[in-house]
């Protein structure tokens, strides 16, 4: 799986489900979209998006839980237009 294909992939849940900011989700929620072969590489991506600015990861009840950063809406949504290809109204 292409790595920016594989990050558009997440962001674009999390974009779809609204969980920005203070709204945040466990990182299993996100797990369906992998094989398990693909796991390591979907952590590895994930932190490239960390390191970007483009997502938090936080540790609550015990787990990791991700959101995006609300101060990057356009950077994300451009990304995931031009990635995966789609329609602008998907996005809202």
């Amino acid at each position: 799986m292409q790595d920016g294909y594989l990050k558009a992939q997440l962001l674009f849940k999390l974009y779809r489900r609204g969980i920005w900011g203070g709204k945040h989700t466990p990182l299993g929620n996100l797990s369906h979209l992998v094989d398990n072969a693909s796991i390591k590489e979907s952590k590895k991506s994930l932190k490239e998006l960390n390191n970007l600015g483009w997502i938090f990861i936080k540790i609550s009840t015990g787990e990791e839980h991700i959101s995006l950063n609300p101060h990057k809406n356009r950077e994300i949504k451009d990304f995931i237009l031009k990635t995966l290809n789609i329609d602008p109204t998907l996005l809202g």
